[in-house]
């Protein structure tokens, strides 16, 4: 069996001071760096495989977001985009932190930040 693909990725770990409770709704009061470089190796998947319109994509697994966050943890996809998670726990979906990815352009489809040596060689 093949091993998957993976890549890796460089995330801005934020954890969040919260106000409130399940009733009456949750309040970000304030967020703190946990970690400015936490490197994570996220599954690829490829999308529209055969078309003209196949890409890749990645993003953090299940077991990923639990094994930093807590097992109740999730990942808020109403308010998430490819680059910022936000990240909440439990039923009441007390929003515990964010997770910012630094290390690239783009996760669907992938494209890493260009280094300074590379965006060097593409101009004139």
């Amino acid at each position: 069996m093949a091993k998957a693909k993976t890549i890796l990725t460089v995330w801005e770990i934020r954890t969040n001071d919260v106000w409130g409770n399940p009733r009456d709704g949750w309040e970000v009061n304030d967020s703190y760096v946990a970690d400015r470089a936490y490197e994570l190796a996220i599954p690829v998947t490829a999308y529209n495989q055969g078309t003209p319109q196949e890409f890749e994509a990645a993003s953090p697994t299940t077991a990923q977001i639990h094994s930093l966050w807590g097992r109740t943890a999730s990942i808020d996809n109403g308010c998430s985009d490819d680059l910022h998670l936000y990240i909440v726990s439990g039923a009441s979906e007390k929003p515990v932190g964010d997770m910012f990815c630094v290390s690239h352009e783009s996760l669907s489809p992938i494209r890493e930040i260009p280094r300074p040596a590379e965006a060097a060689e593409t101009q004139p």
